[in-house]
């Protein structure tokens, strides 16, 4: 309200009746002169900060029933507009920023992908299966399902391995998840292996629940497969150093991939996430062959399936540390080597069994691999 409002309110009856009268008149002009173009209807274009000082321009008089009515209503204008400009403020840049930095680090990894995930996704034509593997995730593992109900995935199946916080009664909240509760812990991507086996769709994304990533990066994976590709991986090589600066589990995955011949992979590797399959891919290596994902990796190129790169998505700057993923020689540092190794043998096999190597030749090559993997 204005000050001139306020004022009419306090005064006597006779202006109050005769200002009535003339209102009625006044705002159809205002809206005539509107539809034009000639008049701004009233308050448009006025900031808050306007609003307020209007409202508190004049105070109301305090003589009779219309000043106390007349302060009422003054005080709920200017509620109303100091509310207003609070609101305006925290819609300001330099109040977002200030917003975003009080946020954790999961709720501005969630806040982002809600954003992102507000961009169109593409239709696909075959259906899809969202495998999630989670451990101990409960401060992430909502927003994840959220991100992935965004995909519209004909079904999401959720397996928590081991997990002793309250990931399971958050999961239950999300009425289209199927949750593979295993309360004791059935090893690390055995959850993987386990999804697979349940699932039905066309395609099968994999993730793990202990970051947030946008639908539209997910998205990618699920649409390479989906025009054709077999296996989808994330591509890491643009994040990574030069390889005599790598780590030991990052040499590993450029090893496999340069005795495949795929040294165009990198170290693009099924051991990161996200990455996605087709249901070929699976029925061609099987489920249980995930346990290992170097190891299904090798085989699926082995089985002359398409391999490819698909998206990149940083997930070491958002995976989460833990005390077996830090420091040097940690054992899960130790874990992928293995797999490694594994998968380095099922292809020695392979090329023995089909004639490529003689008996002296493997030989050599587990000696060259026994002694690379001791750093001699």
């Amino acid at each position: 309200m204005t000050a001139a409002m306020l004022d009419s309110a306090a005064g006597s009856r006779p202006k109050a009746y005769a200002s009535s009268i003339r209102r009625p008149e006044a705002k159809a002009r205002r809206a005539s002169l509107a539809s034009r173009g000639g008049v701004p209807a009233p308050g448009h274009g006025r900031s808050a900060a306007a609003m307020v000082k209007a409202a508190g321009a004049a105070p109301a008089r305090r003589t009779g029933t219309g000043g106390t009515a007349g302060k009422r209503r003054a005080a709920q204008a200017g509620a109303a507009a100091r509310t207003a400009v609070r609101r305006s403020a925290a819609g300001s840049p330099p109040a977002r920023q200030a917003v975003r930095r009080a946020m954790r680090p999961e709720e501005r990894a969630s806040a982002s992908a809600s954003r992102e995930a507000e961009l169109g996704l593409p239709e696909l034509r075959g259906s899809l299966s969202v495998i999630i593997s989670a451990r101990n995730e409960e401060r992430t593992l909502p927003g994840l399902l959220r991100q992935v109900q965004r995909l519209n995935p004909a079904e999401i199946i959720v397996v928590l391995n081991g997990c002793t916080d309250n990931s399971y009664g958050l999961t239950r909240m999300f009425k289209r998840a199927t949750v593979v509760h295993c309360p004791e812990s059935a090893g690390h991507d055995v959850g993987r292996a386990l999804g697979a086996k349940l699932s039905r769709g066309d395609i099968l994304l994999f993730l793990d629940g202990d970051m947030v990533i946008p639908a539209s990066q997910l998205a990618v994976f699920a649409s390479a497969v989906d025009g054709g590709v077999d296996v989808a991986l994330n591509d890491l090589d643009a994040l990574l150093p030069s390889f005599a600066l790598s780590d030991d589990v990052t040499r590993c995955k450029l090893y496999l991939n340069s005795v495949l011949g795929r040294s165009d992979l990198g170290v693009s590797s099924m051991t990161a996430v996200p990455h996605a399959l087709s249901r070929r891919a699976l029925e061609r290596i099987g489920y249980r062959e995930l346990t290992v994902p170097p190891k299904a990796q090798a085989l699926s190129i082995i089985e002359h399936l398409r391999v490819e790169k698909a998206g990149k998505v940083d997930v070491i700057k958002h995976n989460r540390l833990r005390q077996g993923n830090t420091g040097a020689g940690n054992a899960m540092e130790q874990l992928i080597a293995g797999d490694h190794a594994e998968a380095l043998f099922r292809v020695l096999m392979h090329r023995n069994a089909s004639g490529m190597i003689s008996a002296e030749h493997l030989q050599e090559q587990r000696r060259q691999l026994a002694a690379w993997r001791n750093g001699l």
